[in-house]
């Protein structure tokens, strides 16, 4: 233990020399990003990721000259080590020409994904469900969720990596929870770089705590998002117990909420998720009011929870686990209330409707069908008008008008305007015209009004002309047919035709 207490200190002293000699190469670089568009001048450089690396490097150089049990474990983890760092520093060197030059959200996720590949290639990959304990035999399987394990949580870190401090911060937490958990397990070689990594992140906080004077940059944040999530599935696989599979993954509560919120902000607005923008958790909450350094100190006690809840399980009986579970639900739920996301708010709201009004949006349906087969049975059409009415009261119309084209003749029916007792002001209603149609000519139009203040329609528009106005429509064609052949035995031609005997014919079967 005392090895490991050695190794967090002298990483963070590592650190807290390098990180002012990379501030300084970022300024040379002229290596700002974005940043220098949100800051006032003098920039901030973003060589953050690279400071941490290399006092990382230079603690384990330390560590091999130190004759001990930990160094002959490290040493005999080489080719682990090996496969492990490659594929990071593919990911650092994706994030390193973004913070130069700018690379597009698909290039950085194609490389991520590589990356993710190679390391499932290697041995690290997902083979339990760690929240089910199911095994995973399908190799296609297995490498789909070891990708998307490795890419959000990838991107979160570099999501949340918006205030100073904060990402770093948040990384040290869970870099603490993953060495905890190996050192509970005996997994040397994990504790190695983990708690070296909390050192470095330890002394790079010193100058990027606020106000900052270097930036992780998306070389620091891909870098420490990668890391920590391989060593997350690592952790499980050399796991026991499905507890403590479950404890690296459940440590990530906070970047991966900030992730699951901002995918689910921009789906619900119709925007592309790699599209930026300022309503991320720690934005909203300087909205509040809050400094930086009250925010970032938030969020420094809400991953804590995190970490804190998931260390608790490892030791934990099956009650315990489910409340920690059900109180790490509450925790983000009252967040994500508390944020006032517009997008969840209409998302919260249209649910509500949906769970309130579907019951009466299936009553309407069923009326619309009944109405509908008894316009087809009653035999006069003011009759039919009559159905229609009550029908279009049930729905909730204040009135309804059938008004009639000039085609019959001066033969058009007499049906009577309808229209509530207490409906009289009609500038406060919308009205809709529907065509009342014979093949292509018109013989009238159904007019009907419904005051604005009144909720949403609980019923779908399409039923109502498909079933309630169509089967009305039927009735007004065959009321049309019989008035045609009474004008035709007035008033026809003296030779006969095909079609004036065949309109005397329904004239007599009507």
């Amino acid at each position: 233990m005392r090895t490991y207490v050695g190794l967090l200190l002298v990483a963070a002293f590592f650190s807290s020399l390098i990180t002012p000699a990379m501030a300084a190469l970022g300024h040379y670089l002229r290596a700002y990003g974005q940043a220098q568009k949100e800051r006032e001048p003098p920039a901030i450089p973003r060589m953050g990721g690279l400071a941490i690396f290399l006092a990382i490097v230079a603690t384990w150089g330390v560590l091999l000259l130190i004759p001990n049990d930990v160094r002959s474990r490290f040493q005999s983890e080489w080719p682990t080590l090996a496969m492990f760092l490659l594929p990071a520093m593919l990911v650092m060197l994706a994030g390193f020409y973004d913070d130069l030059k700018g690379a597009s959200p698909w290039q950085k996720l194609i490389l991520e994904i590589t990356a993710a590949g190679m390391v499932w290639w290697v041995g690290f990959r997902i083979t339990t469900l760690p929240l089910f304990g199911y095994a995973i035999d399908n190799f296609l399987l297995s490498f789909l969720l070891t990708a998307l394990w490795i890419v959000a949580v990838t991107n979160s870190f570099n999501l949340i990596d918006g205030l100073d401090g904060l990402a770093a911060g948040i990384a040290f937490f869970v870099t603490l929870s993953v060495f905890i958990v190996s050192l509970l397990q005996e997994n040397h070689f994990v504790c190695i770089i983990t708690i070296t990594l909390a050192g470095a992140l330890l002394g790079f906080l010193k100058f990027n705590f606020a106000p900052a004077k270097i930036f992780l940059g998306d070389a620091g944040s891909l870098f420490l998002g990668f890391v920590l999530a391989t060593l997350a599935i690592y952790t499980s696989q050399k796991s026991s117990t499905l507890l403590a599979m479950v404890v690296p993954f459940a440590a990530f509560g906070l970047p991966l909420l900030e992730t699951s919120l901002t995918v689910a902000r921009r789906f619900l607005s119709g925007r592309s998720i790699f599209v930026p923008d300022r309503d991320h958790i720690h934005h909203r909450m300087l909205q509040k009011r809050l400094t930086i350094k009250g925010a970032v100190l938030s969020l420094y006690a809400l991953a804590a929870l995190f970490s804190l809840g998931s260390l608790l399980i490892i030791r934990s009986t099956g009650n315990l686990v489910a409340l920690v579970a059900v109180l790490t639900g509450v925790l983000g739920w009252f967040l994500s209330s508390q944020l006032h996301y517009e997008e969840l708010s209409e998302l919260n709201e249209y649910i509500t409707r949906v769970m309130h009004c579907q019951r009466r949006v299936l009553a309407n349906q069923i009326l619309m069908r009944k109405a509908s087969k008894q316009l087809e049975e009653v035999p006069a059409l003011e009759e039919s008008w009559q159905v229609l009415i009550k029908a279009l009261e049930a729905l909730e119309f204040d009135s309804s008008t059938c008004q009639f084209s000039g085609c019959w003749n001066g033969s058009a029916p007499l049906l009577h305007p309808w229209s509530r007792h207490e409906h009289s002001n009609r500038n406060y209603c919308w009205t809709i015209s529907i065509p009342l149609l014979a093949g292509k000519k018109k013989l009238g139009e159904l007019q009907l009004r419904r005051t604005l203040k009144k909720d949403r329609l609980l019923f779908e528009f399409s039923s109502l002309l498909n079933t309630l106005v169509l089967s009305f429509e039927k009735q007004l064609r065959r009321r049309y047919e019989v008035e045609a052949v009474k004008t035709l035995v007035n008033y026809g031609r003296p030779k006969e035709s095909p079609l004036r005997s065949n309109l005397l014919a329904m004239g007599k079967k009507a």
